[in-house]
């Protein structure tokens, strides 16, 4: 009888211990997901990728709400499709922003190139 009073809180805590790591792992997700959504929003998705953002958007509210209602495994799944959207959303961003650029690029080599043609037949 001893025994079983002595593995009583350590049972407790070895069944509770998963629930909070699941609470933490999904707290972790979501806060995650808030700071890509962020960085994505910061390199211009609502221009970009307007729907991947709000899919991003959409899904860290569901984590939030699977979250209040304690469903922790499907606060993080939603969590993480949030952050995987958020991510898709960036880099369509910045491959926006990147092909902008080498078009601007481009213009300007051409340009110069046709500077340096009219010299040269001035000659």
């Amino acid at each position: 009888m001893k025994f079983i009073k002595h593995m009583i809180p350590w049972l407790l805590m070895m069944w509770l211990l998963p629930a909070q790591a699941d609470k933490n792992d999904s707290m972790k997700a979501i806060n995650q997901a808030q700071v890509l959504i962020e960085s994505a929003v910061r390199s211009g998705a609502q221009q970009h990728a307007p729907m991947l953002l709000q899919s991003a958007r959409d899904r860290l509210a569901q984590a939030r709400v699977k979250q209040d209602d304690r469903d922790w495994v499907e606060a993080e799944i939603a969590a993480k499709m949030s952050q995987r959207d958020a991510e898709v959303a960036d880099a369509k961003s910045l491959h926006a922003k990147a092909l902008k650029a080498y078009e601007d690029l481009q213009t300007t080599v051409n340009v110069l190139r046709a500077e340096l043609e009219r010299k040269r037949s001035q000659q």
